[in-house]
This record gives C-alpha cells, structure tokens and sequence, in this order.
C-alpha cells in the first residue's frame, strides 16, 4: 500500500471513530431529552448551548482547530440533538 492509500485509509479509520462519538453523543441527548420530558423544561436551552459553544471554541483555539469549524459542527450536533429529542417517543 502506497502512502497515500495508507494516508486516506486513516482518514476512513477516524472518520468511523468520529461516527460511533456522534452515536455515543445522539444516546445521550435522548438520555437528556427524556429528563426535560419529566421536569417539563423545554428541548432547547440556550444558555447551555452557548456554554457548550465557547467550550468548543476555546478547545479549538488550543488545538489550533479553525474556530468555524467548531462552531459549524457544534450547531449540526445540536441541531440533530433537538432533532432526536423531538422525535423520541420514550
């Protein structure tokens, strides 16, 4: 295998491990939604959204991760996390 096929095999290999954190993620924002269920708090919060936000963004800035990046792939996790948690049925 030639270092490029190597190269583009890892990136596969940690594009699934990213895939099962995001299943992890999605089980428990049902986990989340079902608790607001029960207390009667809303789906969205945004205090803990932007919490979460300026969390990523400062890890980004530490890891040297373009901050847009964090910032879109935050509010695509929230967004499906929302998503599930509309759509949950218990």
């Amino acid at each position: 295998m030639d270092e490029l096929e190597n190269l583009r095999l890892k990136i596969t290999e940690v594009t699934m491990e990213i895939l099962k954190l995001v299943k992890k993620r999605l089980e428990l924002a049902i986990q989340i939604g079902r608790i607001k269920a029960q207390r009667g708090l809303p789906i969205k919060d945004k205090d803990a959204e932007n919490k979460l936000l300026s969390r990523v963004l400062k890890t980004c800035e530490d890891l040297k991760i373009p901050p847009e990046l964090g910032e879109e792939l935050t509010h695509l996790l929230i967004k499906y996390s929302v998503k599930i948690q509309e759509h949950d049925k218990g």
